[in-house]
């Protein structure tokens, strides 16, 4: 059993469905093909019994039941049947009501080996089968009563079933060659199904040999014409591979970014450093150069800040949202840049809606919010304005953030949200960035199923940038 085990756990599953299936089918064929049988031998059976009961009902008029049981046949004319030869021959006897023999045919003379007899206990009728001269014999016991109705004996009548067995034995023959045929056909067209249903399977194991981390672009080849749980699996196995064709690309991007855009910083240190060691310099000068340097290396650190933050952002692996009061996280990151909008006199004005909850996460969502007033403030001239503009519509928490700022022309609306991008106008050059804010204000935005929109009337007049948030309640207004 062991070794059959082993054996059929190394079978392709084709093979093992086309075992199980064959194995399934001679299960439910045979059982079939034996109910069948027994009812057909039954059958033949109980044909027989009416053909031995209408033997015993012609010799029951010539059976004498008055004073003592007796038997005469004169002028009987089925007497040649109770005289021929074994194979087609009837074979009669006589008991009286204590079993004793009264009577048997001339023909159990010829024969060579006593029938078995089995009377019955109760005076009812009563058959059986037997194997007698090596032939297959059935008897039936047949009651008789007299005048009164009252018991008084048993007719017994014996005749073969040869030619009937020999059609049930061709039966049974046919029964079994058929059996065997459709077990086998079943197993060739099993297996031939089954190498054709687990087609994509193989398709998969293929197409998943041939992708590697520098090729990912491949896909499973997909047959949109059938759709079954195979075509679910491929489909499931290419939005995997997509999964990971853009956590791949994301830490390309991620170290090629960091890369090229720490390069620069890196290399005005380095420079810095070597002209300081060429000899000795003052403390004035060494304390400018320190501090030229500390410059660079909070640039690089805000940087690496953003870059970090936007690659958890669009990392699958992150935290469930949870219900966070936006309207709340907008007073409070309000309320932060006040002083540095004091300073420039700029005023920030804002109307936020209460008890706006959103499933998100508290700290990107005040990410959002900071970094958008960040970019207000600060682009924004001395004497400008802010407004700040939180409402709910249409089952959705909309923040609407105008300033009367530096503004943007249609070409520059085109790149806002590309990473490292910063306009050419010598207001955002003076300024410092690493053009990071608003594509990773994008990201969490469109992680959460939200959308943002900026618009200007061109550079000078200003700009207003649109947030939409799906509430945590849905409810609409």
């Amino acid at each position: 059993m062991a070794h059959f085990t082993s054996f059929f756990d190394r079978l392709s599953i084709s093979k093992k469905l086309a075992f199980w299936y064959g194995l399934s089918l001679f299960v439910m064929l045979s059982l079939f093909g034996y109910f069948l049988y027994e009812t057909f031998h039954n059958s033949i059976h109980h044909n027989y019994d009416r053909h031995l009961r209408f033997e015993a009902e012609q010799l029951i008029p010539y059976i004498q039941t008055e004073d003592s049981l007796s038997i005469d046949l004169t002028g009987y004319s089925r007497n040649a049947a109770l005289e021929s030869g074994v194979e087609y021959g009837t074979y009669v006897r006589l008991y009286n009501q204590h079993d004793s023999l009264i009577y048997k045919s001339p023909n159990f003379s010829n024969v060579s080996q006593t029938l078995n007899t089995d009377i019955p206990d109760m005076p009812e009728e009563y058959s059986f089968s037997s194997q007698w001269q090596e032939l297959p014999a059935r008897t039936l016991f047949y009651p008789i009563n007299n005048s009164e109705g009252e018991f008084c004996g048993w007719l017994e009548v014996t005749g073969f079933e040869w030619t009937l067995h020999e059609e049930l034995s061709r039966f049974r023959q046919y029964l079994l060659v058929l059996i065997a045929i459709s077990v086998a056909f079943s197993i060739l067209g099993g297996y031939w199904l089954s190498r054709r249903a687990l087609q994509p399977v193989a398709s998969i194991n293929d197409a998943a040999k041939s992708i590697t981390a520098t090729d990912l672009d491949k896909r499973i080849p997909v047959n949109y014409q059938v759709k079954d749980e195979l075509t679910d699996l491929a489909e499931t196995f290419n939005m995997m591979l997509n999964r990971l064709q853009k956590g791949f690309e994301r830490e390309k991007r991620f170290t090629s970014d960091a890369a090229h855009e720490l390069m620069t910083p890196l290399s005005s240190m380095r420079s810095d450093a070597e002209i300081m060691l060429r000899k000795p310099r003052s403390k004035e000068e060494y304390q400018e150069t320190i501090e030229r340097m500390l410059t660079e290396v909070r640039k690089m650190s805000e940087m690496i800040h953003l870059l970090l933050q936007l690659s958890r952002v669009e990392s699958v692996h992150r935290s469930k949202p949870e219900n966070v009061s936006i309207s709340r996280i907008a007073e409070v990151v309000t309320d932060q840049h006040q002083e540095s909008a004091q300073a420039k006199n700029i005023s920030i004005q804002t109307q936020i809606d209460p008890d706006l909850q959103v499933m998100a996460h508290g700290a990107y969502i005040e990410e959002v919010i900071n970094n958008l007033l960040d970019n207000a403030v600060k682009y924004t001239p001395k004497g400008g304005k802010v407004k700040l503009q939180l409402q709910r519509s249409s089952g959705k928490a909309v923040i609407h953030l105008s300033d009367t700022g530096i503004g943007f022309d249609e070409e520059t609306k085109q790149h806002l949200f590309e990473r490292f991008y910063r306009a050419n106008e010598s207001v955002v050059q003076e300024q410092t960035g690493s053009g990071l804010g608003l594509p990773l204000v994008k990201a969490i935005i469109e992680l959460y199923g939200g959308k943002i929109r900026a618009y200007s009337e061109g550079e000078g007049k200003g700009s207003t940038f649109v947030v939409e948030l799906p509430l945590a309640d849905g409810k609409e207004i």
